[in-house]
């Protein structure tokens, strides 16, 4: 076990430096998961023997990191790939080679037909294979499948080294199942049971090899499953691939049920929605609070705080329910200790929590970690929001205690200085940035140096005048009449000095930050667009802001670059120095449209609907590369972005409930559309199921000459809608 804090340069990337095998980063990939086990898998649906995130995890383990399958020695050739539309499934459609023996054709090529079907569920890996022959005799074939489990930690995949292991546990193999092991320094015994139906011709620990016989036409299958284990907890019984597969399905129908559905006039934009809704759900895990959201795949395949919360308030007015797991799992990780080693403090909000043999051993301290200084004020944010679109007090009164100690430890916090919540790293192998942009050289002056901390980033502000005004307004309608008065207040006095500290005149700007001396970051950056999205600027300077962000320099015709191109350290294939987060650009786009900025809104509105239709399955990843736009060719993309990412993948929503311009309150029973417009490429938005307080709403808003003209389609309930023109 070891305690002694990475070298900074392995801290780079949001929470660990994350090594770019260039074997693995070029080849396309799949993926899969369900609650806390995913798969990275190339396009045949292969492990491939390369170094790279390939391999089926559980519990941020790799409990399988080879698995290929061979035809007579030979990789089948591709037919077709992909994923089924709700993500689900993956469906490989192979064929063989031409086949020689000295030197005749044995088998020739396309003759054979193998489909190849996967799914997880339930630390399950299920694989199903369909063999058809398309020859008119009888013939052999050799069918091959070749495995290893390393037992890994996702770290150590990522490229944070380990001085020293556990042990791997001698195999056990009978006729149709493997069993793989592995004790860790946690002392958890982690297993790797390989079963296979019908039992092969030939089985050992490292390959199983079926030799069969198809007549024309005839189709044979097999079913093979991996499941993982961790002692002691019992094995869970598999099931049939269609079982499976069934109950996944049958999870997500409950989950599409229950949500708003979006309808556009544009089939490119309808596909987008589907497929970022479809990528969300993916991500959700199951909890005994409900579902959470894992921040992305393949490195964020855990809870993280402030990923969670701005994922669910970007899907709040379509899926509200996500936002009531999310309020109610942070509330029940809530620092309650004042720790050094993970960065806890009485009401902050989690940053992560990994549940593998390196946090369990603490050689890491996701266990979890609490260095973050922006999801606190963010839980309190999806708080109020929540509460704005339901008016469900009953579960407003329970999260009441969390909210008040996040407000608590606000005030601690800000009562140390300047009343600005700041970050300074405690732990000994935390995060030296501790905001959303937590590169260790994100925060800067404009000399390149970094900023000494404590670090008051520009947003946090923002993000914590927003928290305290939706505090008071959780306050009132909970009865709490005399507290929401100096919540009020405090935003009030922290809008004036943040106005005061933050501006820089010379730049007609917000700094990135103020440094441990108080003294700005002078820095152009896309943080303060996020100061848009909280209201805490004057509409003034909203406008100043918002031009200066449509200058070339930060913006590069696809979405808002983290840094402007004239700083001295932007790089547009860095992490945070000069790329493009579309949810960074989609935080700014909706500040910019509350601000009645339409023009600038509907200009980033269209750059990230066209960049995502650059990418695979019009999947938004995590980030790609800030290069300024080439007509003709795509944005960039970034090599080990997460594809899906969860706060990516609610960018769409965000957006829309911009163009709507959806004003939610509850407590009146009532919901305002404050003079929705729809950009040219739109002609009309219908929404069905959109809930307000008890009621639910089908509405459609249809493009017009001087204003969009809305139509209630039908309501089941008695909230009214507002139109504002």
């Amino acid at each position: 076990m070891t305690t002694e804090r990475p070298r900074d340069d392995l801290i780079i990337g949001e929470h660990y430096y994350i090594l770019a095998s260039s074997v693995a980063a070029d080849l396309p990939k799949l993926v899969l998961k369900h609650d806390t086990a995913f798969l990275v898998a190339d396009r045949r649906g292969d492990f491939p023997n390369i170094p790279g995130e390939f391999g089926f995890y559980v519990d941020d383990t790799r409990f399988l990191s080879l698995f290929e399958l061979r035809l007579h020695g030979q990789r089948g050739l591709m037919l077709n790939a992909g994923l089924a539309d709700d993500a689900l499934e993956a469906a490989i459609d192979l064929t063989n080679p031409d086949v020689f023996v000295n030197p005749m054709v044995l088998l020739p090529g396309r003759s054979t037909r193998l489909l190849r079907r996967l799914t997880i569920l339930n630390g399950h890996l299920y694989q199903w294979l369909a063999i058809e022959g398309f020859v008119p005799d009888r013939h052999d074939l050799e069918l091959s499948l070749t495995f290893a489990a390393d037992f890994v930690d996702v770290f150590e995949v990522r490229g944070h080294p380990r001085p020293r292991r556990g042990e791997l546990l001698p195999p056990r193999v009978d006729a149709r199942t493997v069993r793989l092991g592995y004790r860790g320094l946690d002392g958890v015994v982690r297993t790797t049971t390989l079963t296979f139906d019908p039992p092969p011709a030939r089985l050992d620990a490292d390959g199983a090899e079926y030799r069969l016989t198809l007549a024309p036409r005839e189709r044979l299958e097999i079913a093979v499953v991996i499941s993982a284990n961790r002692e002691p907890a019992p094995p869970a019984r598999p099931l049939a691939f269609h079982d499976a597969a069934g109950r996944r399905r049958a999870t997500v129908e409950r989950l599409d049920g229950e949500a708003a559905r979006i309808r556009t006039s544009h089939d490119h934009f309808d596909h987008w929605l589907a497929r970022s809704r479809h990528d969300l759900h993916l991500l959700l895990t199951e909890t005994p609070d409900g579902f959470v959201p894992d921040a992305g795949i393949p490195w964020y395949v855990a809870p993280f705080g402030r990923d969670g919360l701005i994922s669910a308030l970007q899907v709040l007015p379509f899926e509200p329910d996500i936002a009531r797991g999310v309020l109610r799992y942070f509330a029940r990780h809530q620092g309650a200790l004042d720790d050094v080693f993970t960065d806890q403090e009485p009401g902050k909000i989690l940053h992560e929590l990994r549940r593998g043999e390196m946090a369990a051993t603490r050689e890491i301290p996701f266990i979890p970690y609490y260095g973050s200084v922006d999801a606190t004020p963010l839980y309190v944010m999806l708080a109020a929001e929540h509460c704005r679109w339901t008016h469900d007090v009953d579960f407003a009164r329970e999260i009441w205690p969390a909210v008040e100690r996040a407000v608590a430890w606000m005030e601690r916090t800000g009562a140390q200085g300047s009343g600005y919540l700041a970050y300074m790293r405690r732990s000994p192998c935390g995060l030296a940035n501790q905001g959303w942009k937590d590169s260790h050289d994100a925060v800067m002056h404009a000399d390149g140096t970094p900023a000494e901390p404590p670090i008051a980033l520009a947003e946090v502000q923002g993000y914590q005048y927003a928290a305290l005004r939706g505090a008071a307004v959780l306050a009132e309608i909970l009865g709490r009449y005399e507290e929401a008065a100096p919540l009020r207040a405090r935003a009030r006095r922290l809008q004036e000095r943040f106005e005061s500290d933050f501006w820089l005149p010379d730049e007609a700007f917000y700094a990135l930050a103020l440094d441990g001396a108080g003294q700005p970051c002078r820095v152009v950056s896309s943080n303060p667009g996020h100061l848009l999205w909280t209201g805490i600027v004057s509409e003034s300077r909203a406008q100043i802001v918002t031009r200066r962000l449509m200058e070339d320099d930060m913006w590069s015709g696809w979405g808002v670059r983290t840094l402007s191109s004239r700083e001295r350290l932007y790089n547009p294939m860095s992490y945070h120095n000069g790329s493009v987060w579309p949810h960074d650009t989609a935080l700014a786009a909706a500040g910019m449209r509350a601000y009645g900025l339409t023009s600038p809104f509907i200009t980033l509105l269209t750059g990230l609907f066209e960049s995502v239709l650059q990418f695979e399955n019009l999947r938004m990843p995590e980030l790609f590369c800030g290069f300024t736009r080439v007509p003709g060719h795509g944005p960039t993309r970034y090599p080990v972005a997460c594809a899906p990412q969860a706060w990516a993948a609610g960018v769409v929503f965000q957006l829309i409930a911009a163009v709507l311009a959806l004003h939610p309150e509850a407590a009146d029973n009532q919901l305002t559309l404050a003079r929705p417009t729809l950009p040219p490429w739109l002609t009309w938005i219908e929404v069905r199921g959109l809930r307000i307080a008890k009621s639910r709403l089908a509405l459609r808003v249809t493009q017009g000459t001087d204003s969009a003209a809305v139509e209630l389609l039908a309501r089941d309930g008695d909230a009214e809608l507002v139109v504002r023109r």
